[in-house]
């Protein structure tokens, strides 16, 4: 989670107490939507991390197997 993500969560989770301590409804979601959003864009980092290692993974299979398919051992 970055710096901004952090600081987003931290501001949602105020908002969110001091709209239960004030009874204030909307202070509250207002603090739920801010603490969603940035746990959404972790998760979006956290999936685009894993694709990206997947994808790197992969290519070095491909590689490797055409690197098997295509060499000359008459050589």
């Amino acid at each position: 989670m970055g710096l901004g993500d952090k600081i987003q969560e931290t501001v949602g989770k105020a908002k969110e107490g001091l709209g239960d301590a004030l009874d204030n409804e909307k202070l509250r979601r207002d603090g739920q939507k801010d603490r969603l959003e940035a746990n959404a864009k972790e998760a979006g980092e956290h999936v685009n991390e894993k694709v990206g290692d997947a994808t790197g993974s992969l290519a070095d299979k491909v590689e490797d197997a055409t690197d098997r398919f295509t060499r000359d051992d008459n050589k």
